[in-house]
């Protein structure tokens, strides 16, 4: 009898195998792609599922969890703001986006393969982060090929072709560099004019297109309805900067710096704020002059006394 049960968990651990791995293997012009958003707040974590049925149709989807309740998060892609994703009463939240949405699905207008995922909250503060694989979109470095519109019997088909191959096809380049969203489709699935954020010098500038027109110039789709409020600049990030407290002669200077500049310089961490008060007052240097601290631990530090006298050694 055990040696049936054996047999049966064998084939039944089998069968489990072959449809995991029935699963895992993609269908041609398939591509499933995932990855996890973590940040500095102990319980919160997320999850990013990419899903791309062909070129240019796909779905992209976030779920976090651990967030601060019952708030709205921006979802930046390569910086820029796409969307907001609300959490629930428990912390958790979810956003969907969709190349032909339905129900509360956003439009995918954009490419997320390969790009920083960031979500920030109100305060400017990046709760979570993640960089989703590149998987195979194409465009330019893919082996020397662009993106081509290539005449179809329903319009225009693209495709990633060799500018050789486009010609040959009676294709027209775009300027796009992936498939997806549809730089070739000239009848969007919402409104005929959508609000873009186009790659710009000095930021992305928000202007109104079609969906077409916004891939072909590189552009993202965002969650607007118009560019009154300019929706393609997104919350700033928090204020770097830390309250340092940096050696000097007569004790210790509070100076904005970054963390690392802090830690560069010698200097102490005191956490965000401003040096008013000054947060560095009690930090004074140790009793004693330049040559105690020369003599301190014996001979192996003796050649150093003249010059740590200056340098004070804090509490």
């Amino acid at each position: 009898m055990q040696g049936i049960r054996q047999y049966g968990t064998r084939i039944g651990m089998a069968v489990a195998l072959a449809a995991a791995l029935h699963v895992a293997a993609p269908a041609q012009g398939r591509e499933r792609l995932e990855t996890t958003l973590s940040g500095g707040a102990s319980r919160a974590a997320g999850r990013v599922r990419v899903l791309v049925t062909d070129p240019s149709r796909g779905r992209f989807e976030i779920r976090v969890r651990g967030l601060a309740p019952n708030q709205g998060f921006e979802v930046l892609i390569g910086g820029v703001k796409v969307g907001t994703l609300l959490t629930t009463g428990g912390g958790q939240g979810q956003v969907r986006f969709r190349s032909r949405p339905r129900g509360r699905d956003l439009l995918l207008g954009f490419d997320p393969r390969g790009a920083l995922i960031t979500l920030r909250d109100a305060n400017g503060v990046d709760v979570l982060l993640g960089t989703v694989p590149s998987g195979g979109n194409s465009g330019s470095g893919n082996g020397g090929k662009i993106i081509c519109c290539v005449p179809d019997d329903s319009g225009a088909e693209c495709e990633d072709r060799t500018a050789d191959e486009c010609a040959a096809q009676g294709g027209t380049p775009a300027a796009a560099t992936s498939c997806l969203p549809n730089p070739c489709d000239n009848a969007p699935p919402v409104e005929t004019d959508i609000v873009c954020c186009i790659p710009d010098d000095s930021g992305p500038e928000c202007e109104d297109r079609t969906v077409a027109e916004c891939a072909a110039q590189g552009g993202t789709v965002v969650q607007a309805t118009s560019c009154a409020a300019n929706p393609c600049a997104a919350t700033p990030p928090a204020d770097p900067d830390i309250q340092c407290c940096l050696p000097d002669d007569s004790g210790a200077e509070c100076e904005d710096r970054t963390p690392a500049q802090c830690a560069a310089q010698g200097g102490i961490d005191m956490g965000p704020g401003t040096c008013a008060p000054n947060p560095c007052a009690d930090l004074n240097p140790a009793p004693g002059g330049g040559d105690d601290h020369g003599g301190h631990g014996g001979g192996g530090h003796g050649g150093h006394g003249s010059d740590d006298a200056s340098r004070p050694t804090y509490y």
